[in-house]
């Protein structure tokens, strides 16, 4: 008989902004009785939505279950940043940006299929604009060694046939509003999204279709015969597939023993601010240049207000468990990074602060495939959840039913998540790292 359990569940820490203002008020029950399915999608977030909608396009006449351990829309997916990126952007990179052009092309081709996978349920569900916003994003820097590495970058993208905008720092001040940055790069392909709001409105259709639960840790799964037991707290499911879709969770059930590594990086959300106060674009996104850099987000939320988003400290907690000083040191470099960029906001606090979990393995591989016997993996998104979880989410299940495609071909050709020492060295590695990083950051960071 094959089991495997987990006793450690991911917490979270903080309030999440995204949850906090999103206009959704979908909530699912928790699961109190045993049930029979043929599918279920363990995870609600990019990955775990979008097995779960390829399920109903490809096995429509299927019973297909969708649960969560806690709120939908509450996780990791729902902290995200928001940024959905179609053209290669590693946050693993040292910032040289090059490499090989073939798999650059098949980054992007893979980023698109995931971009057009999510614009469909975008356009099926009537998901608005101020959720789901094609207006592309800004490469900003802010110092000598980010112009180096936006460089490097417009090379890639000269090589790749890819379009991008040149900005100086006037042009990126008439769109932010900041004087912050010397030099930037636009790219058109990217959507930004509001992360809570995107699932929870999406697994509000999906669950015209499929039975959906929140707050209902699977505890333990279990095979017996030919079919699975995922057991919770109070009830039970039956079924003869099972989809992990929980991003770095998934070690917490034994699998993927030393190769996935657990970051988590910190966000925080203005008060709501009148547009007077600062010029500019009503709602724009901008990755720094340097990727240990800081992120900002101009987010409209009415007519005349508007709100901005801060994400920047990485600390890696191999326990899947945010120290709190880690939080509180981040919320600190949060008000430093904002006054910083936006001296005219200074008496403007945030609303909202929280910690978001991101899974990332050595050599950016994803734990993808089957486990065990109609067992399967879409985890371990290597901070591009958005897209790369999207991709998983469809693929697996492409995948389990069989259904083959040149794009599944290719994503499968990608490599396995190389092995790490143990945790307590992996954690100390990658701080180390992270630390150092921090410290030549400069104003990027």
């Amino acid at each position: 008989m094959t089991a495997y359990s987990s006793k450690r569940f991911p917490s979270e820490i903080g309030q999440n902004g995204w949850l906090k203002i999103s206009n959704s008020q979908y909530s699912a029950p928790f699961l109190d009785q045993d049930i029979i399915s043929d599918w279920l999608v363990i995870g609600s977030g990019f990955a775990g939505i979008s097995a779960a909608k390829r399920l109903t396009e490809l096995r429509s006449g299927d019973k297909i279950i969708l649960i969560d351990a806690i709120g939908i829309g509450e996780g990791a997916a729902g902290q995200n940043s928001g940024f959905m990126i179609d053209v290669p952007h590693n946050i693993n990179a040292k910032g040289d940006y090059l490499s090989s052009i073939k798999k650059d092309k098949d980054t992007i081709s893979l980023h698109r299929e995931a971009i057009e996978f999510s614009s469909q349920m975008v356009e099926e569900y009537d998901i608005p604009q101020n959720v789901y916003n094609k207006i592309g994003k800004l490469n900003g820097a802010a110092t000598p060694k980010g112009i180096s590495f936006n460089k490097d970058y417009k090379k890639q993208l000269e090589a790749l046939g890819e379009d991008y905008e040149s900005l100086d720092s006037k042009q990126l001040s008439d769109i932010t509003g900041s004087n912050y940055y010397e030099q930037g790069i636009y790219t058109p392909g990217t959507v930004l999204i509001q992360p809570a709001e995107y699932i929870k409105r999406i697994v509000e259709r999906l669950s015209d279709k499929i039975k959906v639960f929140q707050n209902s840790p699977i505890k333990k799964i279990e095979k017996k015969r030919n079919t699975w037991e995922a057991q919770t707290s109070k009830g039970k499911i039956i079924t003869k597939n099972i989809i992990f879709a929980v991003n770095g969770h998934i070690t917490n059930f034994g699998f993927y023993k030393n190769q996935l590594i657990h970051i988590f990086t910190y966000s925080s959300l203005s008060r709501k601010f009148d547009d007077s106060i600062l010029k500019g674009d009503p709602s724009w996104g901008l990755t720094s240049s340097n990727p240990i850099g800081t992120t900002v987000r101009k987010i409209k939320v009415s007519e005349k207000q508007s709100r901005l988003l801060i994400r920047n400290t990485w600390r890696c907690r191999q326990n899947l468990v945010s120290l709190n000083s880690d939080f509180e040191n981040s919320c600190k470099k949060h008000r430093k990074s904002f006054i910083e960029r936006f001296p005219n906001l200074h008496d403007i606090p945030f609303e909202f602060s929280w910690g978001g979990r991101v899974c990332l393995s050595l050599n950016g591989a994803p734990a993808f495939g089957e486990l065990d016997e109609n067992l399967f993996s879409a985890c371990c998104s290597n901070g591009l959840g958005t897209v790369k979880g999207t991709l998983a989410g469809k693929f697996i299940i492409d995948k389990a039913c069989k259904s083959n495609s040149s794009q599944l071909d290719k994503y499968e050709n990608i490599e396995k998540p190389s092995l790490l020492p143990t945790n307590f060295l992996t954690q100390i590695g990658a701080n180390l790292r992270i630390k150092s990083r921090e410290m030549t950051a400069g104003r990027d960071l």
